[in-house]
């Protein structure tokens, strides 16, 4: 038997932008994954803390410039015993910030107009591929 996907959503940020967080959460419960929505206005340690309380697969942010937040999840999550949760960033990101991310440490980025099959494909495709290195280890 297949093991629910968890996957915590959150708005880091307080400025009115939800409406992307919101289609993709929903997508991805169609889908059939567990989502945790982590709410908004959510420092890195709040966030760190919601996807161990949680024991989730998947972190998405949802942002809109100042990637601060992202930057220091992205650390925190590299000292973390075990296995990690992906992180995925999405939303308005500028082309000139994608790299950085990545070389930071976040597994996957989805722009605004990304398709909602692509974000759940991903992350089928990405969590299969952690269960299948597990079983071999």
């Amino acid at each position: 038997m297949e093991t629910r996907i968890r996957v915590l959503t959150v708005r880091p940020s307080l400025d009115g932008h939800w409406r992307g967080l919101a289609v993709v959460s929903t997508a991805l419960r169609d889908a059939g994954m567990e989502v945790i929505y982590g709410g908004v206005a959510l420092n890195a340690d709040e966030i760190t803390s919601a996807a161990i309380q949680e024991d989730v697969d998947v972190i998405g942010l949802s942002m809109y410039g100042r990637f601060g937040i992202a930057y220091k999840v992205c650390e925190m999550l590299r000292d973390l015993p075990g296995r990690r949760p992906l992180l995925l960033v999405g939303g308005a990101v500028p082309p000139d910030e994608i790299q950085p991310l990545k070389d930071s440490g976040v597994d996957g980025i989805f722009v605004a107009g990304s398709s909602l099959d692509s974000i759940v494909a991903y992350i089928r495709a990405k969590c299969r591929e952690r269960a299948d290195d597990a079983e071999a280890s």
